[in-house]
């Protein structure tokens, strides 16, 4: 009873899989002799579970007919009765039969299955098609396919491609619908190489005659890889450099983005031709309504084009003079020429003419030319010329030539001899020669020679020889030039020269803290900071509450040194200051001075230090009383001084001290 109720299991369970199998595609194995087609018919339903639908009226019913197959698809069955007298199509869990037309046709078709040569098994998503008119097929789940030929056509010559399995070339002789199975080799396993030369298929390509002589040779890089499965999608190629970890998930994000939207233009029948076709077939023109609806229909993606015409989109492999799509045009691999979108281009390598796009272009390698686009133009490569965006420019690897955007630019790598304007920021992650203006702020990782000019902030991450000029400049090293802003740093100054109102440098920089005394103060503490051919005064004087001198003073001003030797420095030093008399009354008091000084070095740190001084003082009071120098005073008048009257005084003065550094 046990193995009764399995029994019935399992054919239920064999039953439910056939279910689930189209009719047509069904494996049977049957026997028949010299019976009606009408009863063989029968027979063969019964073997597949299945019914028939057909028009006795339409087939000789009482034709006799003979057939033994073993393990066959009900398709093939069916194909060896009726030929091409009759098509059959599934619906459901019925065949349907129709006599087939005899009238003139205008094509014919090829039609079979696929198999694997030594096994016997179907093959699914095999390559099947036409290198003239382009027309193919992939198989289907069952191994099975069919192609639709132009009989207008002088040779045909059918081309069979299979990832993993030997190219076929079958030549079709009559130009009448034909049954033709193909049997396909597997490829020989090739021992392990080093180089990917010896991995390399040589392609034949189905037009020779169609060949250009301008295309460039594209050689074969030789490095050691191990073998991996080939994508169809554009890729952008991304060497890592060695910055910040931040850069290379960036490089890695992008490249994921690029991949998705040139995957979502394909059509699946087209990923299979990508997979399965290395041959490269070049068109003189093209045109298509979408990527898989025009004259090169699937294989557009292994097409080359000169001219291609895109009413909405198009896809190819590439294009060597001109491509002009109403919304997008996408290319997997280089573009000579002129390339315009309505919206926007996708090229997977190399460009080299004009790219024109209402939205953007990304291009997945080099570009070289003039770039323009509404919103903004990315290339995964090197670039070279001039590349213009509503919002922003990027190059993800070299750039020469001129970037202007909205709102700004970004060179991954190096840029040289270029020229960056933008409305918000430009930014160069590796060394930079040539002219950075933006509104913002300009940012260099590495090296910088040329000139920065930026609303807010100019930044060098290496040496800089040049003009930085903002209201804040800072570079790691000012080799050589000028820093002009409201400040100025460099963490290691050389030849350079900082201009503005506090500028401080590290290493080779000029930095003193002074403390002394004039005839005004009896206490100043001054502050210098800058290099030594150009610094910052910072002072205030103060005289503890002494009768007949002012209460404090604050002052800013500007000096140069000389070094004269190890021990003597010179410093010509002009200031500033405020003074600050009888409360709390801000009147005019100012106080204008001019020294010439000699610096004595008696440690690695401490120097003194003594000048001479000319002085000039405008004062709403009287004039200012100097003590013992009274007699030193030049001249001493009433006056106006900025629109005020005032008295004015000048005299001669002196100021000594200790600076330490």
């Amino acid at each position: 009873m046990k193995k009764l109720l399995t029994f019935f299991l399992l054919l239920s369970i064999t039953q439910v899989f056939a279910q689930n199998r189209p009719p047509l595609e069904r494996i049977i194995s049957i026997k028949i002799s010299n019976e009606r087609l009408d009863n063989a018919l029968k027979s063969i339903a019964s073997a597949g579970n299945f019914s028939f639908s057909y028009n006795p009226d339409e087939f000789s019913v009482e034709k006799r007919v003979s057939i033994s197959a073993q393990n066959q698809a009900v398709r093939e069955i069916l194909s060896d009765i009726f030929g091409n007298t009759a098509t059959f199509k599934n619906r459901n869990n019925y065949i349907i039969l129709k006599k087939a037309s005899e009238e003139p046709q205008k094509d014919f078709f090829v039609m079979g299955y696929v198999s694997d040569g030594e096994t016997g098994l179907k093959i699914e998503k095999a390559s099947i098609y036409e290198p003239v008119t382009l027309a193919s097929a992939v198989s289907n789940q069952y191994g099975y396919y069919r192609l639709k030929i132009p009989k207008e056509l002088n040779n045909v010559n059918l081309l069979v491609r299979k990832q993993n399995y030997q190219d076929e070339r079958i030549l079709i002789r009559s130009k009448q619908d034909k049954i033709l199975n193909i049997k396909l080799l597997a490829t020989p396993k090739l021992p392990k190489v080093d180089t990917i030369a010896r991995l390399i298929s040589f392609k034949i390509d189905s037009l020779p005659n169609k060949k250009l002589d301008s295309l460039p040779v594209i050689q074969p890089v030789i490095t050691k890889i191990e073998p991996i499965e080939t994508k169809d999608s554009i890729i952008i190629e991304i060497p890592k450099i060695d910055y910040q970890e931040y850069w290379n998930t960036a490089k890695q994000q992008l490249q994921i983005t690029q991949r998705r939207l040139t995957d979502w233009f394909i059509t699946t029948k087209q990923n299979i031709h990508l997979d399965n076709i290395r041959d490269t077939i070049y068109r003189p023109a093209q045109i298509s309504f979408l990527p898989f609806i025009g004259t090169n229909h699937y294989l557009s993606g292994n097409v080359i084009n000169n001219v291609s015409v895109n009413i909405i989109g198009g896809y190819s492999l590439g294009v060597r003079s001109l491509e002009i799509g109403g919304f997008f045009n996408a290319v997997r691999g280089k573009v000579y020429g002129i390339q315009a979108a309505g919206f926007a281009n996708l090229v997977g390598q190399d460009v080299k003419g004009v790219q024109m796009a209402g939205f953007g272009s990304i291009n997945g390698r080099n570009f070289y030319g003039v770039q323009a686009s509404g919103f903004g133009n990315l290339n995964g490569g090197s670039t070279g010329g001039i590349q213009m965006a509503g919002f922003g420019n990027a190059s993800l690897k070299n750039f020469s030539g001129i970037q202007a955007a909205g709102f700004g630019n970004f060179v991954l790598q190096d840029a040289h001899a270029s020229i960056q304007v933008a409305g918000a920021a430009n930014a160069t992650i590796g060394n930079s020669s040539g002219l950075q203006i933006s509104g913002t702020a300009n940012f260099v990782g590495k090296d910088f020679k040329g000139i920065q000019i930026a609303g807010t902030a100019n930044f060098v991450g290496g040496a800089m020889s040049g003009l930085q000029i903002s209201l804040f400049n800072f570079a790691q090293k000012a080799k050589s030039g000028y820093q002009i802003g409201l400040f100025n740093f460099a963490k290691e100054s050389e030849n350079s020269i900082p201009i503005g109102l506090l500028s401080f440098a590290g290493k080779g920089g000029y930095r003193r803290l002074e403390l002394g005394a004039d005839e005004v103060n009896w206490f100043n503490l001054t502050f210098k900071t800058g290099v030594k051919r150009f610094y910052n005064i910072l002072t205030a004087g103060y005289n503890f509450g002494m009768t007949d001198k002012p209460d404090f003073s604050l002052g800013y001003g500007l000096g140069t040194a000389w070094k004269l030797n190890r021990t003597f420095w010179l410093n010509f030093d002009v200031v500033s200051s405020h003074i600050q008399q009888n409360g709390n009354y801000w009147n005019v008091r100012q106080h204008s001075k001019a020294s010439l000084g000699l610096e004595i070095h008696a440690t690695r740190h401490i120097a003194l230090f003594v000048s001479p001084t000319l002085n000039f003082l405008a004062s709403k009071d009287e004039g200012i009383d100097l003590g013992k120098l009274n007699n030193w005073k030049i001249s001493e008048k009433q006056g106006y001084y900025f629109g005020e009257r005032a008295t004015l005084t000048s005299w001669v003065g002196i100021q000594g001290g200790i600076r330490i550094f």
